[in-house]
């Protein structure tokens, strides 16, 4: 055994450098998906609350910010499910659908997500949209 374990000693150095080097790449690769996640969470979470709630209980609404944030929950591909849902409820509440710019962006906003998640069309479309 011995014998063998010096005739490839090279063979195992190298595997053994390769060994650890997939490992601590990996484990870079896990932390910094982990922390991307965690950014991700945090940013889309910020705006649905900036998207149904104004910051103070004096600040008034402004479509333009909602249409933009309805926009960009577009970038968002972990959450389309939920952000489809949630855009549908919107477009049945009677004072999101007295704005029909709000209206239009929530409807290309859940054409684009049907598009890219056809399970989700289905959804869509038995509920309405």
């Amino acid at each position: 055994m011995f014998s063998w374990l010096g005739a490839n000693a090279g063979g195992i150095g190298i595997f053994v450098v390769a060994a650890t080097f997939i490992w601590n790449v990996y484990q870079f690769m896990s932390v910094r998906q982990r922390d991307y996640e965690a950014r991700e969470f945090e940013i889309y979470h910020g705006l649905i609350k900036d998207l149904v709630s104004p910051a103070s209980s004096t600040e008034i609404m402004y479509a333009d910010r909602q249409v933009a944030i309805i926009f960009e929950l577009r970038g968002f591909k972990r959450y389309y499910e939920v952000t489809s849902r949630m855009l549908q409820g919107l477009k049945q509440n009677e004072a999101w659908s007295k704005n029909p710019r709000l209206m239009e962006e929530i409807d290309l906003t859940l054409s684009y997500i049907c598009e890219r998640m056809p399970s989700l069309s289905a959804h869509a479309t038995t509920r309405g949209g």
